[in-house]
Protein backbone atom coordinates (compact mmCIF):
# COMPACT_ATOMS: atom_id res chain seq x y z
CA UNK A 1 0.00 0.00 0.00
CA UNK A 2 1.32 3.41 -0.96
CA UNK A 3 2.07 5.56 2.11
CA UNK A 4 0.60 9.03 1.70
CA UNK A 5 1.00 11.77 4.29
CA UNK A 6 -1.95 13.83 3.02
CA UNK A 7 -5.42 12.31 3.37
CA UNK A 8 -8.08 12.45 0.67
CA UNK A 9 -11.38 13.89 1.87
CA UNK A 10 -14.61 14.06 -0.10
CA UNK A 11 -18.39 14.04 0.11
CA UNK A 12 -20.54 11.56 -1.81
CA UNK A 13 -24.23 11.58 -2.69
CA UNK A 14 -26.20 9.36 -5.02
CA UNK A 15 -29.65 8.79 -6.53
CA UNK A 16 -30.54 12.47 -6.45
CA UNK A 17 -33.35 11.77 -8.98
CA UNK A 18 -33.87 15.48 -9.60
CA UNK A 19 -37.29 16.05 -11.19
CA UNK A 20 -37.62 19.01 -13.56
CA UNK A 21 -40.17 21.29 -11.96
CA UNK A 22 -41.29 22.62 -15.34
CA UNK A 23 -42.67 19.14 -16.10
CA UNK A 24 -45.51 20.01 -13.71
CA UNK A 25 -45.82 19.63 -9.96
CA UNK A 26 -49.53 20.02 -9.34
CA UNK A 27 -52.76 18.32 -10.33
CA UNK A 28 -54.09 14.81 -9.92
CA UNK A 29 -51.63 13.17 -12.33
CA UNK A 30 -48.57 14.52 -10.51
CA UNK A 31 -50.07 13.74 -7.11
CA UNK A 32 -50.42 10.13 -8.19
CA UNK A 33 -46.69 10.11 -8.87
CA UNK A 34 -45.50 12.14 -5.90
CA UNK A 35 -47.90 11.44 -3.05
CA UNK A 36 -47.16 7.74 -2.56
CA UNK A 37 -43.88 6.13 -1.72
CA UNK A 38 -40.53 7.33 -0.46
CA UNK A 39 -39.25 9.23 -3.51
CA UNK A 40 -39.85 12.96 -3.02
CA UNK A 41 -40.15 14.14 -6.63
CA UNK A 42 -41.33 17.66 -5.98
CA UNK A 43 -38.80 18.19 -3.21
CA UNK A 44 -35.90 16.59 -5.14
CA UNK A 45 -34.19 19.80 -6.23
CA UNK A 46 -34.74 21.44 -2.85
CA UNK A 47 -33.26 18.40 -1.08
CA UNK A 48 -30.19 18.57 -3.31
CA UNK A 49 -29.77 22.28 -2.57
CA UNK A 50 -30.08 21.61 1.16
CA UNK A 51 -27.42 18.91 0.90
CA UNK A 52 -25.23 21.30 -1.11
CA UNK A 53 -25.60 23.93 1.60
CA UNK A 54 -24.60 21.35 4.22
CA UNK A 55 -21.50 20.38 2.23
CA UNK A 56 -20.53 24.01 1.64
CA UNK A 57 -20.32 24.41 5.42
CA UNK A 58 -17.10 22.34 5.21
CA UNK A 59 -14.72 24.43 3.06
CA UNK A 60 -11.83 22.09 3.90
CA UNK A 61 -13.44 19.39 1.72
CA UNK A 62 -13.42 20.50 -1.90
CA UNK A 63 -14.64 17.37 -3.73
CA UNK A 64 -18.17 16.00 -4.14
CA UNK A 65 -18.79 12.65 -5.86
CA UNK A 66 -22.20 11.98 -7.43
CA UNK A 67 -22.83 8.28 -8.00
CA UNK A 68 -25.47 8.12 -10.74
CA UNK A 69 -29.23 8.39 -11.27
CA UNK A 70 -28.89 12.15 -11.22
CA UNK A 71 -32.20 12.83 -12.94
CA UNK A 72 -35.69 11.60 -12.13
CA UNK A 73 -36.30 9.32 -15.10
CA UNK A 74 -34.27 10.60 -18.04
CA UNK A 75 -36.58 13.49 -18.91
CA UNK A 76 -34.67 16.11 -20.92
CA UNK A 77 -35.97 18.87 -18.66
CA UNK A 78 -34.94 16.91 -15.56
CA UNK A 79 -31.39 16.57 -16.86
CA UNK A 80 -31.39 20.27 -17.72
CA UNK A 81 -32.40 21.16 -14.18
CA UNK A 82 -30.10 18.59 -12.53
CA UNK A 83 -27.08 19.95 -14.42
CA UNK A 84 -27.92 23.45 -13.14
CA UNK A 85 -27.94 22.19 -9.54
CA UNK A 86 -24.55 20.52 -10.00
CA UNK A 87 -23.17 23.62 -11.70
CA UNK A 88 -24.33 25.84 -8.83
CA UNK A 89 -22.49 23.60 -6.36
CA UNK A 90 -19.38 23.66 -8.54
CA UNK A 91 -19.53 27.44 -8.91
CA UNK A 92 -19.76 27.71 -5.12
CA UNK A 93 -16.34 26.09 -4.83
CA UNK A 94 -16.75 22.31 -4.92
CA UNK A 95 -15.14 20.04 -7.47
CA UNK A 96 -18.08 17.92 -8.63
CA UNK A 97 -17.26 14.50 -10.09
CA UNK A 98 -20.26 12.61 -11.47
CA UNK A 99 -21.29 9.46 -13.28
CA UNK A 100 -24.65 8.79 -14.89
CA UNK A 101 -26.79 5.66 -14.75
CA UNK A 102 -29.90 4.09 -16.24
CA UNK A 103 -32.35 6.68 -14.85
CA UNK A 104 -30.53 9.46 -16.66
CA UNK A 105 -31.56 8.60 -20.23
CA UNK A 106 -34.59 7.20 -22.00
CA UNK A 107 -33.08 5.76 -25.19
CA UNK A 108 -29.79 4.28 -26.32
CA UNK A 109 -28.88 3.92 -30.00
CA UNK A 110 -26.90 0.77 -29.16
CA UNK A 111 -30.06 -0.96 -27.95
CA UNK A 112 -33.14 0.32 -29.80
CA UNK A 113 -35.47 -1.90 -27.77
CA UNK A 114 -34.47 -0.08 -24.58
CA UNK A 115 -36.86 2.87 -24.57
CA UNK A 116 -38.16 4.32 -21.30
CA UNK A 117 -41.11 6.68 -21.30
CA UNK A 118 -40.88 10.06 -19.63
CA UNK A 119 -43.82 12.28 -18.78
CA UNK A 120 -44.94 15.78 -17.92
CA UNK A 121 -47.99 16.36 -15.74
CA UNK A 122 -50.95 18.65 -16.34
CA UNK A 123 -54.18 18.35 -14.40
CA UNK A 124 -55.39 14.76 -14.44
CA UNK A 125 -53.22 13.69 -17.35
CA UNK A 126 -49.65 12.40 -17.66
CA UNK A 127 -48.39 13.47 -21.09
CA UNK A 128 -45.33 11.98 -22.87
CA UNK A 129 -42.37 14.32 -22.47
CA UNK A 130 -39.15 14.76 -24.42
CA UNK A 131 -36.61 12.22 -23.21
CA UNK A 132 -32.81 12.13 -23.29
CA UNK A 133 -30.63 10.05 -25.57
CA UNK A 134 -27.64 8.42 -23.96
CA UNK A 135 -25.39 10.24 -26.42
CA UNK A 136 -26.71 13.55 -25.06
CA UNK A 137 -25.54 12.95 -21.49
CA UNK A 138 -22.06 14.37 -22.03
CA UNK A 139 -23.65 17.67 -22.99
CA UNK A 140 -25.14 17.82 -19.51
CA UNK A 141 -22.50 16.20 -17.33
CA UNK A 142 -19.04 15.86 -18.86
CA UNK A 143 -17.98 19.15 -17.24
CA UNK A 144 -18.31 17.34 -13.90
CA UNK A 145 -15.14 15.29 -13.93
CA UNK A 146 -14.97 13.69 -17.35
CA UNK A 147 -13.35 16.72 -19.00
CA UNK A 148 -10.48 16.47 -16.52
CA UNK A 149 -10.02 12.69 -17.00
CA UNK A 150 -6.66 11.02 -17.29
CA UNK A 151 -8.27 8.29 -19.40
CA UNK A 152 -11.72 7.63 -20.90
CA UNK A 153 -13.36 4.38 -22.03
CA UNK A 154 -15.46 5.77 -24.85
CA UNK A 155 -17.90 2.86 -25.28
CA UNK A 156 -19.11 2.90 -21.67
CA UNK A 157 -18.44 6.53 -20.80
CA UNK A 158 -16.28 5.46 -17.86
CA UNK A 159 -13.26 7.57 -16.97
CA UNK A 160 -10.35 7.79 -14.54
CA UNK A 161 -9.55 11.04 -12.77
CA UNK A 162 -6.85 12.20 -10.34
CA UNK A 163 -8.67 13.78 -7.41
CA UNK A 164 -5.44 15.10 -5.86
CA UNK A 165 -1.79 14.11 -5.81
CA UNK A 166 -1.53 10.43 -4.93
CA UNK A 167 -5.22 9.55 -5.45
CA UNK A 168 -7.08 8.31 -8.53
CA UNK A 169 -10.76 7.49 -8.92
CA UNK A 170 -12.27 5.12 -11.47
CA UNK A 171 -15.69 6.55 -12.43
CA UNK A 172 -17.32 3.43 -13.86
CA UNK A 173 -20.46 3.77 -15.93
CA UNK A 174 -22.15 0.38 -15.63
CA UNK A 175 -25.32 0.98 -17.67
CA UNK A 176 -24.38 -2.17 -19.50
CA UNK A 177 -25.84 -3.97 -22.46
CA UNK A 178 -29.46 -2.82 -22.45
CA UNK A 179 -30.61 -5.62 -20.15
CA UNK A 180 -28.08 -6.06 -17.35
CA UNK A 181 -25.66 -3.59 -15.83
CA UNK A 182 -21.94 -4.29 -15.87
CA UNK A 183 -18.69 -4.01 -17.84
CA UNK A 184 -17.80 -5.73 -21.09
CA UNK A 185 -14.36 -7.22 -21.80
CA UNK A 186 -12.96 -4.05 -23.31
CA UNK A 187 -14.02 -2.05 -20.23
CA UNK A 188 -12.49 -4.61 -17.86
CA UNK A 189 -9.23 -4.42 -19.80
CA UNK A 190 -9.34 -0.64 -19.57
CA UNK A 191 -9.95 -0.83 -15.81
CA UNK A 192 -6.94 -3.15 -15.40
CA UNK A 193 -4.74 -0.79 -17.41
CA UNK A 194 -5.70 2.13 -15.19
CA UNK A 195 -5.06 0.15 -12.00
CA UNK A 196 -1.61 -0.74 -13.34
CA UNK A 197 -0.95 2.88 -14.31
CA UNK A 198 -1.90 4.04 -10.81
CA UNK A 199 0.40 1.43 -9.26
CA UNK A 200 3.28 2.53 -11.49
CA UNK A 201 2.71 6.16 -10.49
CA UNK A 202 2.50 5.30 -6.80
CA UNK A 203 -1.14 6.44 -6.59
CA UNK A 204 -3.92 4.93 -4.49
CA UNK A 205 -6.88 4.00 -6.69
CA UNK A 206 -10.50 3.28 -5.82
CA UNK A 207 -13.79 3.36 -7.73
CA UNK A 208 -17.41 4.41 -7.83
CA UNK A 209 -20.12 2.75 -9.90
CA UNK A 210 -23.90 2.80 -9.65
CA UNK A 211 -25.06 -0.78 -9.10
CA UNK A 212 -24.14 -2.82 -6.01
CA UNK A 213 -21.13 -5.12 -6.28
CA UNK A 214 -21.59 -6.75 -2.86
CA UNK A 215 -25.26 -7.46 -1.99
CA UNK A 216 -26.82 -5.19 0.67
CA UNK A 217 -28.26 -8.40 2.17
CA UNK A 218 -28.56 -12.06 1.10
CA UNK A 219 -32.18 -11.30 0.14
CA UNK A 220 -31.33 -8.60 -2.40
CA UNK A 221 -29.97 -10.72 -5.26
CA UNK A 222 -32.67 -13.33 -4.64
CA UNK A 223 -35.52 -10.91 -5.32
CA UNK A 224 -33.75 -8.31 -7.45
CA UNK A 225 -30.68 -9.83 -9.11
CA UNK A 226 -30.98 -7.51 -12.12
CA UNK A 227 -30.41 -4.62 -9.73
CA UNK A 228 -26.97 -6.00 -8.90
CA UNK A 229 -23.94 -5.45 -11.10
CA UNK A 230 -23.74 -8.23 -13.70
CA UNK A 231 -21.43 -11.06 -12.51
CA UNK A 232 -20.91 -9.10 -9.29
CA UNK A 233 -19.03 -11.84 -7.44
CA UNK A 234 -16.57 -12.36 -10.29
CA UNK A 235 -16.08 -8.61 -10.65
CA UNK A 236 -15.41 -8.16 -6.93
CA UNK A 237 -12.93 -11.04 -6.89
CA UNK A 238 -11.20 -9.77 -10.03
CA UNK A 239 -10.94 -6.20 -8.76
CA UNK A 240 -9.49 -7.39 -5.45
CA UNK A 241 -6.94 -9.59 -7.22
CA UNK A 242 -5.88 -6.54 -9.24
CA UNK A 243 -5.49 -4.47 -6.07
CA UNK A 244 -8.74 -2.47 -6.22
CA UNK A 245 -10.48 -3.15 -2.90
CA UNK A 246 -12.78 -0.14 -2.38
CA UNK A 247 -15.84 0.93 -4.37
CA UNK A 248 -18.74 3.31 -3.70
CA UNK A 249 -22.18 2.44 -5.08
CA UNK A 250 -25.84 3.53 -5.07
CA UNK A 251 -29.01 2.30 -6.78
CA UNK A 252 -30.40 0.09 -4.00
CA UNK A 253 -31.43 3.13 -1.90
CA UNK A 254 -30.01 1.14 1.06
CA UNK A 255 -27.48 2.65 3.43
CA UNK A 256 -24.88 -0.06 3.98
CA UNK A 257 -21.18 -0.92 4.14
CA UNK A 258 -20.47 -4.52 3.28
CA UNK A 259 -17.45 -6.63 2.42
CA UNK A 260 -16.48 -9.81 0.61
CA UNK A 261 -13.48 -12.00 1.37
CA UNK A 262 -12.05 -12.88 -2.04
CA UNK A 263 -9.92 -15.82 -3.28
CA UNK A 264 -6.90 -13.51 -3.50
CA UNK A 265 -7.03 -13.16 0.29
CA UNK A 266 -8.00 -9.51 0.06
CA UNK A 267 -11.25 -8.12 1.43
CA UNK A 268 -13.30 -6.12 -1.06
CA UNK A 269 -15.42 -3.27 0.41
CA UNK A 270 -18.58 -1.85 -1.16
CA UNK A 271 -19.90 1.34 0.46
CA UNK A 272 -23.54 1.69 -0.57
CA UNK A 273 -25.31 5.00 -0.03
CA UNK A 274 -29.06 5.54 0.20
CA UNK A 275 -30.87 7.95 -2.12
CA UNK A 276 -30.59 11.68 -1.52
CA UNK A 277 -34.20 12.02 -2.70
CA UNK A 278 -35.53 9.86 0.13
CA UNK A 279 -35.18 9.31 3.87
CA UNK A 280 -32.69 9.85 5.45
CA UNK A 281 -31.16 12.16 2.77
CA UNK A 282 -27.62 10.94 3.48
CA UNK A 283 -24.34 12.66 2.63
CA UNK A 284 -21.26 10.48 2.96
CA UNK A 285 -18.22 12.25 4.42
CA UNK A 286 -15.14 10.17 3.64
CA UNK A 287 -11.47 10.32 4.56
CA UNK A 288 -8.88 7.94 3.10
CA UNK A 289 -5.26 7.81 4.24
CA UNK A 290 -2.64 5.08 4.18
CA UNK A 291 -5.12 2.30 3.59
CA UNK A 292 -7.56 3.37 6.29
CA UNK A 293 -11.06 4.56 5.39
CA UNK A 294 -13.17 6.61 7.77
CA UNK A 295 -16.82 7.29 6.93
CA UNK A 296 -19.39 9.53 8.57
CA UNK A 297 -22.92 10.36 7.46
CA UNK A 298 -24.40 13.85 7.51
CA UNK A 299 -27.94 15.07 6.81
CA UNK A 300 -29.25 18.53 5.93
CA UNK A 301 -31.35 19.81 8.83
CA UNK A 302 -33.95 21.71 6.79
CA UNK A 303 -34.95 22.41 3.21
CA UNK A 304 -37.16 25.03 1.55
CA UNK A 305 -40.00 24.32 -0.84
CA UNK A 306 -42.78 26.63 -2.05
CA UNK A 307 -41.60 29.32 0.34
CA UNK A 308 -41.87 27.07 3.42
CA UNK A 309 -39.13 25.51 5.53
CA UNK A 310 -39.36 21.80 6.36
CA UNK A 311 -37.46 19.59 8.76
CA UNK A 312 -35.65 17.25 6.38
CA UNK A 313 -35.76 14.06 8.42
CA UNK A 314 -39.34 14.55 9.60
CA UNK A 315 -40.63 15.24 6.08
CA UNK A 316 -38.78 12.41 4.35
CA UNK A 317 -39.45 9.92 7.17
CA UNK A 318 -43.19 10.50 6.84
CA UNK A 319 -42.89 10.02 3.09
CA UNK A 320 -40.85 6.84 3.52
CA UNK A 321 -43.36 5.35 5.94
CA UNK A 322 -46.17 6.05 3.48
CA UNK A 323 -45.06 2.97 1.56
CA UNK A 324 -46.44 0.75 4.36
CA UNK A 325 -49.01 3.03 6.00
CA UNK A 326 -50.29 4.26 2.66
CA UNK A 327 -50.70 0.72 1.35
CA UNK A 328 -52.70 -0.28 4.43
CA UNK A 329 -54.87 2.83 4.26
CA UNK A 330 -55.33 2.28 0.54
CA UNK A 331 -56.43 -1.32 1.09
CA UNK A 332 -59.08 -0.07 3.52
CA UNK A 333 -60.33 3.07 1.80
CA UNK A 334 -58.72 3.74 -1.59
CA UNK A 335 -57.79 0.87 -3.91
CA UNK A 336 -56.46 3.34 -6.48
CA UNK A 337 -53.94 4.51 -3.91
CA UNK A 338 -52.98 0.92 -3.07
CA UNK A 339 -52.54 0.18 -6.77
CA UNK A 340 -50.30 3.23 -7.22
CA UNK A 341 -48.06 2.13 -4.34
CA UNK A 342 -47.87 -1.48 -5.50
CA UNK A 343 -47.14 -0.35 -9.05
CA UNK A 344 -44.00 1.29 -7.68
CA UNK A 345 -43.01 -2.17 -6.46
CA UNK A 346 -43.78 -3.68 -9.90
CA UNK A 347 -46.96 -5.39 -8.65
CA UNK A 348 -49.94 -5.19 -11.04
CA UNK A 349 -53.51 -4.26 -10.18
CA UNK A 350 -55.29 -7.40 -11.41
CA UNK A 351 -54.98 -9.19 -8.07
CA UNK A 352 -56.47 -6.22 -6.20
CA UNK A 353 -59.52 -6.01 -8.44
CA UNK A 354 -60.07 -9.76 -8.32
CA UNK A 355 -60.15 -9.87 -4.49
CA UNK A 356 -61.50 -6.48 -3.38
CA UNK A 357 -63.33 -7.71 -0.27
CA UNK A 358 -60.36 -9.78 0.87
CA UNK A 359 -58.01 -6.83 0.27
CA UNK A 360 -60.21 -4.50 2.32
CA UNK A 361 -60.47 -7.01 5.15
CA UNK A 362 -56.70 -7.54 5.12
CA UNK A 363 -56.22 -3.77 5.25
CA UNK A 364 -58.57 -3.48 8.26
CA UNK A 365 -56.71 -6.22 10.15
CA UNK A 366 -53.27 -4.82 9.26
CA UNK A 367 -54.35 -1.39 10.48
CA UNK A 368 -55.58 -2.56 13.89
CA UNK A 369 -53.76 -5.69 15.00
CA UNK A 370 -51.14 -5.54 17.74
CA UNK A 371 -48.05 -7.60 18.45
CA UNK A 372 -49.75 -9.13 21.47
CA UNK A 373 -52.79 -10.18 19.45
CA UNK A 374 -50.67 -11.91 16.81
CA UNK A 375 -48.63 -13.60 19.51
CA UNK A 376 -51.81 -15.02 21.08
CA UNK A 377 -53.61 -15.93 17.86
CA UNK A 378 -50.64 -17.85 16.46
CA UNK A 379 -49.51 -19.31 19.80
CA UNK A 380 -46.04 -17.86 19.34
CA UNK A 381 -45.21 -17.59 23.08
CA UNK A 382 -42.42 -15.21 22.12
CA UNK A 383 -42.32 -13.14 25.30
CA UNK A 384 -43.62 -9.83 23.99
CA UNK A 385 -45.04 -8.29 27.17
CA UNK A 386 -43.02 -5.09 26.74
CA UNK A 387 -44.30 -4.47 23.21
CA UNK A 388 -47.68 -6.23 23.29
CA UNK A 389 -49.61 -3.00 22.60
CA UNK A 390 -47.40 -2.04 19.65
CA UNK A 391 -49.23 -2.23 16.35
CA UNK A 392 -47.66 -4.71 13.96
CA UNK A 393 -47.72 -2.13 11.17
CA UNK A 394 -45.62 0.23 13.31
CA UNK A 395 -43.05 -2.47 14.02
CA UNK A 396 -42.85 -3.46 10.36
CA UNK A 397 -42.54 0.18 9.25
CA UNK A 398 -39.73 0.83 11.73
CA UNK A 399 -37.83 -2.31 10.66
CA UNK A 400 -38.31 -1.53 6.96
CA UNK A 401 -37.10 2.04 7.46
CA UNK A 402 -34.22 0.95 9.66
CA UNK A 403 -32.97 -1.48 7.04
CA UNK A 404 -32.95 1.11 4.26
CA UNK A 405 -31.58 3.96 6.39
CA UNK A 406 -28.98 1.88 8.23
CA UNK A 407 -30.70 2.59 11.56
CA UNK A 408 -31.01 -0.91 13.04
CA UNK A 409 -32.74 -0.75 16.43
CA UNK A 410 -33.52 -4.46 16.89
CA UNK A 411 -31.14 -6.49 19.04
CA UNK A 412 -30.88 -10.27 19.31
CA UNK A 413 -32.15 -10.35 22.90
CA UNK A 414 -35.02 -7.89 22.30
CA UNK A 415 -38.76 -8.56 22.35
CA UNK A 416 -38.99 -7.29 18.77
CA UNK A 417 -36.46 -9.90 17.60
CA UNK A 418 -38.09 -12.74 19.49
CA UNK A 419 -41.48 -11.86 18.03
CA UNK A 420 -40.32 -11.52 14.43
CA UNK A 421 -38.25 -14.71 14.57
CA UNK A 422 -41.13 -16.66 16.09
CA UNK A 423 -43.53 -15.21 13.49
CA UNK A 424 -41.16 -16.25 10.69
CA UNK A 425 -40.88 -19.80 12.03
CA UNK A 426 -44.67 -20.05 12.39
CA UNK A 427 -45.09 -18.82 8.80
CA UNK A 428 -42.70 -21.54 7.62
CA UNK A 429 -44.67 -24.11 9.58
CA UNK A 430 -47.96 -23.00 8.05
CA UNK A 431 -46.40 -23.01 4.59
CA UNK A 432 -45.28 -26.59 5.11
CA UNK A 433 -48.78 -27.58 6.21
CA UNK A 434 -50.18 -25.92 3.07
CA UNK A 435 -48.02 -28.17 0.90
CA UNK A 436 -44.86 -26.08 0.42
CA UNK A 437 -42.47 -28.91 1.25
CA UNK A 438 -39.34 -26.78 1.04
CA UNK A 439 -40.52 -24.81 4.08
CA UNK A 440 -39.70 -27.87 6.21
CA UNK A 441 -36.18 -28.20 4.86
CA UNK A 442 -33.54 -27.38 7.48
CA UNK A 443 -31.20 -25.61 5.07
CA UNK A 444 -34.06 -23.51 3.66
CA UNK A 445 -35.17 -22.59 7.17
CA UNK A 446 -31.64 -21.53 8.09
CA UNK A 447 -31.42 -19.40 4.93
CA UNK A 448 -34.68 -17.62 5.79
CA UNK A 449 -33.47 -16.93 9.34
CA UNK A 450 -30.15 -15.67 7.98
CA UNK A 451 -32.03 -13.27 5.71
CA UNK A 452 -34.17 -12.14 8.64
CA UNK A 453 -31.06 -11.42 10.70
CA UNK A 454 -29.48 -9.49 7.82
CA UNK A 455 -32.53 -7.22 7.65
CA UNK A 456 -33.07 -6.74 11.40
CA UNK A 457 -29.76 -6.91 13.24
CA UNK A 458 -26.81 -4.50 13.15
CA UNK A 459 -24.26 -5.54 10.52
CA UNK A 460 -20.51 -5.94 11.23
CA UNK A 461 -19.82 -2.40 9.96
CA UNK A 462 -22.13 0.41 11.03
CA UNK A 463 -23.88 1.61 7.85
CA UNK A 464 -23.48 5.28 8.79
CA UNK A 465 -20.25 5.63 10.74
CA UNK A 466 -17.34 3.24 10.32
CA UNK A 467 -13.58 2.97 10.10
CA UNK A 468 -11.89 0.05 8.35
CA UNK A 469 -8.49 -0.81 6.91
CA UNK A 470 -8.01 -2.00 3.38
CA UNK A 471 -5.93 -5.11 2.70
CA UNK A 472 -2.58 -4.48 1.11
Amino acid sequence: MVVLAEPLRFFLVTDTHIFGQTLGTSGAAFQKLDAYGSTCYKASGALFDAAAKRMLESPEIDTVLVCGDISSNGEYLSNTEAAKHLEALQNAGKHVVAITATHDYTSDDRFPDRVISSFSYAGETAVPAHGTKRTELDGFYQKFGKQQALSVHDASGSYCIRLKDGYRLLCLNDDGNGVNCGYDETCMNWIFENIEAARAAGDFIFAMTHHPVVPPSPLYPMVSKRDMLLDYETVADTFAAWGLTLIFTGHSHIQCIRSRKTPSGRTFYDVGTAALVSYPVPIRKVEIQNGEVHIETLHPETFKMDGETYNTLEYTKKRFDSTIYGAIDGARHDLDRLAAILNGLSIGRAGIDAHKRLVRFAGFVADKITVGAVDRLLFLHSGVRDIRKTKVKDLFAACFRGFYAGERFVRENSAEYRFLRALTLRALGLAKMAGFKKAGDTDFKELILQILDSVLLPPPLDPNTATFRLDQ
